[in-house]
């Protein structure tokens, strides 16, 4: 699968629920490792065999676990929360 239908895939998944940050229609990274925590999470969740729809109730609960904090962007508590749910995903598989 092409990075932009993998990306495509994962944005209607998530729409809805916890959608990628945007900004007029862009995906927002702030930082270098937002873009690669994305890029890691497509990769990783295609090479074990996870839909996205598994993937986002990992993401769900872990935005609800961890907010935005004060002084904290929207985009960097976003991709934290991501990266907490993959690595939640992984683990739950053994990975």
């Amino acid at each position: 699968m092409s990075a932009d239908a993998a990306l495509a895939e994962a944005q209607a998944a998530l729409a809805g629920h916890a959608p990628l940050p945007r900004d007029e229609g862009n995906l927002v990274f702030e930082e270098p490792w937002q873009g690669r925590a994305l890029g890691m999470g497509v990769v990783a969740l295609e090479r074990a065999g996870a839909s996205w729809a598994e993937f986002r109730v990992h993401l769900v609960a872990a935005i609800r676990r961890r907010p935005q904090r004060p002084g904290e962007s929207a985009a960097t508590a976003y991709y934290a929360a991501w990266l907490d749910a993959l690595e939640a995903l992984l683990a739950e598989r053994g990975l």
